[in-house]
């Protein structure tokens, strides 16, 4: 009988221990290890998507740029209506951004009040950043500021090829 109790108190003294690992295994994972991978993933993903948008927005035509656009900004909404650890600073930015570059488009097109839509928008996110003048003026300049030096960094006209090599087209959208 002596055994049998001894048996029976091991027994539960393990199970108690492994109730109380895969408890505090699981609190951590839900707490702290689930949310920083959400959080990693959203930076990558995001990061990629803005560089295709932009690009999109850059170098193909308006559609395909608008559409690249608007799906950088349903990204942008998830990781904020999921709580998604993400700087806030960022995102303001990134939503300001991409509400200016829909808005060039926009007026470029001959869409005026879709364009005032987003430059409301725009406006709204970069006030949330702590911007005092936020005019469609100031924001356009901005802009178009942000583009010119982004245009320097992916035109290739200047590249030169290689000794032995001949010189081959420009690729394709390499300038507007």
């Amino acid at each position: 009988m002596k055994v049998l109790r001894n048996i029976l108190f091991y027994l539960v003294c393990a199970t108690v221990f492994l109730v109380a690992t895969v408890g505090s295994s699981a609190f951590r994972a839900k707490y702290t290890l689930v949310p920083k991978l959400k959080s990693t993933d959203a930076y990558m993903y995001a990061t990629n998507l803005d560089r295709y948008s932009f690009l999109q927005y850059d170098q193909a035509g308006p559609d395909q740029g608008r559409r690249a656009l608007l799906e950088y900004l349903k990204l942008l909404d998830r990781i904020r209506g999921e709580k998604i650890e993400y700087s806030q600073v960022t995102l303001h930015r990134d939503f300001g951004l991409t509400y200016l570059r829909l808005y060039r488009l926009e007026l470029a097109d001959g869409n005026p009040s879709a364009a005032g839509n987003y430059m409301k928008s725009a406006q709204k996110e970069w006030s949330a950043l702590g911007w005092k003048d936020v005019s469609a003026e100031t924001l356009t300049a901005y802009v178009e500021t942000l583009e010119s030096k982004e245009q320097k960094l992916y035109n290739t006209a200047g590249i030169q090829a290689p000794a032995g090599q001949e010189k081959q087209d420009k690729p394709r959208g390499a300038s507007k």
